[in-house]
């Protein structure tokens, strides 16, 4: 399969625009972000949506700690 022969050029990262709704995992959803966005974007979300209620789709989970 064509992904298979060029995975070894791939940076293991993804686009927002190409994950479908099975991907909805956030480790997978935290691959389309450099992890210090990511981390940012946890932080809000602790700030604003501390109980993860607009989690459906492309969630990103509130910080803990």
């Amino acid at each position: 399969m064509l992904l298979d022969e060029i995975r070894p050029w791939s940076t293991g990262g993804t686009n927002l625009n190409f994950l479908g709704v099975e991907d909805t995992d956030p480790a997978i959803v935290r691959t389309a972000y450099r992890p210090d966005d990511f981390a940012r974007l946890t932080t809000l979300k602790a700030i604003y949506d501390p109980g993860n209620m607009f989690r459906v789709n492309f969630n990103i989970p509130p910080r803990t700690g």
